[in-house]
């Protein structure tokens, strides 16, 4: 009987702990955020089509949100050498018809583009290939939805305010 009242209470603590974990806090001096994000209807959203994928980003709640921004790029992996290589591509802004919410296409046609130094022969290697990061407003009341053609993913950095004015030299 002991034995079991002795796992029951480790079981609680341990489920205690886990559930503590699901909604923890970031405080920026100012700025604070949490790492859960509500998931939103996207059911206004129109679908991707055959050749599409729909990424949905649910930016975690904020008690500011105009103290964030969320950087959005899109890439593939691809085998590349000691050059610098980028997607070649660009996000076209739309919004959905009678509800003014925005979402981004990504157009590409595929074309990696890089620098031209002479590497080693054994550069080649595997690579996330990146397009052109696109900055965008941080909204978590609002999902953030990206159409990509398939075969490609998105990702995204948020980016923070931070508190230190500083001022300009003249000269």
């Amino acid at each position: 009987m002991k034995f079991n009242f002795l796992i029951l209470s480790a079981l609680i603590v341990l489920f205690s702990c886990k559930a503590q974990n699901n909604t923890t806090t970031t405080k920026n001096s100012k700025t604070e955020m949490t790492t859960t994000a509500k998931t939103h209807d996207i059911s206004m959203y129109p679908e991707a089509s055959d050749d599409q994928l729909r990424h949905i980003i649910n930016l975690p709640v904020t008690e500011d949100d105009y103290a964030f921004k969320v950087e959005v790029y899109v890439g593939k992996i691809a085998e590349v050498d000691c050059n610098k290589a980028s997607l070649v591509g660009t996000f076209k802004e739309e919004t959905v018809s009678g509800w003014g919410y925005s979402y981004y296409n990504f157009v590409t046609n595929g074309q990696i583009i890089s620098t031209r130094k002479m590497c080693p022969d054994n550069s080649k290697h595997q690579e996330f290939v990146k397009s052109n990061g696109e900055t965008i407003r941080y909204n978590s009341k609002l999902p953030v939805i990206i159409y990509t053609p398939k075969g490609y993913e998105v990702r995204y950095h948020i980016w923070s305010r931070g508190d230190a004015e500083q001022t300009a030299i003249i000269k």
